[in-house]
């Protein structure tokens, strides 16, 4: 094998993008989670602790209970509202304050692992309901208030220290 013929084989796949973009309903529903993280505890939440939270079995199993209710339920006209053009272009940067630990996910970039957790919501999901949900039904069941203050209590929970840091007698 030449040279030419190694490289062609390791560049098979084209690297992974780092940053993605997720739709509206789950870009509101994950920045709401975040500022009511930051708001009750006073740190807004990395979106890798957030990404950790919602890959807990608990969170898995929480929101597909809530995403099997809202399918009994029938959504409010005002719940669901379509993505625009004009939705898609707005964010703004506050260069006086400097940035912000989540501004990437204010204007609806997220990182690979949070966009995996969705992924394992999504299929979790479709595995105990039948059908996977829509990126619509998992942004509802998110901004249930149950869940985001599950999230919220996970991600203060993670970062508490261990008993063991604290006390190396222990």
């Amino acid at each position: 094998m030449n040279r030419a013929e190694r490289t062609s084989s390791v560049r098979s796949h084209p690297p992974a993008p780092l940053l993605l973009r997720l739709g509206k309903g789950l870009r509101e529903a994950i920045v709401g989670t975040m500022s009511y993280v930051a708001r009750t505890t006073g740190t807004e939440p990395s979106q890798e602790e957030l990404a950790a939270a919602l890959r807990s079995w608990f969170t898995l199993d929480e929101v597909t209970n809530q995403i099997n209710y809202l399918r009994k339920r029938p959504a409010a006209a005002d719940e669901s509202t379509p993505e625009t053009a004009y939705d898609r272009l707005t964010f703004r940067i506050n260069l006086a304050t400097g940035p912000s630990r989540n501004a990437l996910a204010r204007a609806g970039f997220f990182i690979r692992p949070l966009a995996e957790s969705l992924l394992l919501i999504r299929r979790h999901a479709k595995s105990v309901l039948g059908s996977a949900p829509t990126d619509d039904e998992i942004a509802r069941s998110l901004r249930s208030s149950f869940i985001v203050s599950e999230l919220k209590n996970q991600i203060v929970h993670a970062r508490e220290p261990s008993p063991e840091a604290q006390d190396p007698l222990l």
